[in-house]
């Protein structure tokens, strides 16, 4: 059994675009935000989709909407199912807050070296994706925020109901969020390319087996499919 999954990053939302830790706090597109989705939609209108999924967060089923309606050959398909398995990493207490405050006090508490790190990419440089989900639960004051465990088992879950409901050969839409494409490809492809930050409407495109996703595509922009 092998099926593609073209998994695909919301367009840029108000929190997005002021630079602040978004995870289950469902912020709206911006008209950019929008047109990230149309643009995803002109990329992808020629790809046959068996099946579109988004998560349960408006960013992305919106997203997922005008990509489904720019669509030239998947027939009467124009809404996604939601799926919450697939919603963005939970930051808990972090959630709003600058990335790039809270970036730097994660560092300083987990030691790592002053001044370079300012970004939740530059923590994935230094941690790992695992090992920055992990470090954010571990200083979240309220301990609500997700550790790694808790984000692959609600995650794998998901995948599981699209094993059981795809075959070989078919196309599989999902659109999801920036830290759930980034945490794919490490664990998936590896570290290096999960360093590199998805951009809104961006399309990454995997290939599913029974056990495994093998990565086609990664942060795509530009490609016609």
């Amino acid at each position: 059994m092998a099926f593609n999954l073209y998994l695909v990053r919301h367009g840029q939302t108000y929190l997005n675009k002021y630079g602040r830790m978004q995870g289950w706090t469902d912020a709206p597109l911006t008209e950019s935000g929008l047109s990230d989705a149309d643009a995803a939609g002109t990329r992808l209108a020629n790809v046959h989709f068996d099946a579109a999924y988004s998560s349960d967060l408006s960013r992305a089923r919106i997203t997922a909407e005008h990509i489904l309606e720019a669509n030239q050959k998947s027939g009467d398909l124009f809404k996604p199912t939601e799926i919450w398995n697939f919603r963005e990493v939970f930051f808990g207490s972090y959630e709003g807050l600058r990335g790039d405050v809270i970036a730097p006090e994660i560092a300083e508490k987990k030691g790592l070296p002053n001044g370079q790190i300012n970004t939740y990419s530059d923590l994935v440089a230094e941690l790992g994706a695992d090992g920055t989900m992990d470090a954010c639960r571990e200083f979240d004051a309220f301990e609500d925020a997700e550790d790694s465990a808790m984000f692959w088992k609600r995650f794998d879950a998901g995948m599981d109901q699209l094993r059981a409901n795809h075959t070989d050969g078919e196309n599989v839409l999902v659109v999801a969020h920036g830290t759930v494409v980034r945490n794919v490809a490490a664990r998936f492809a590896d570290e290096a390319t999960a360093k590199v930050a998805p951009e809104n409407g961006m399309v990454s495109v995997w290939t599913v087996s029974e056990d495994d996703l093998t990565m086609e595509a990664y942060n795509d922009t530009t490609t016609i499919w």
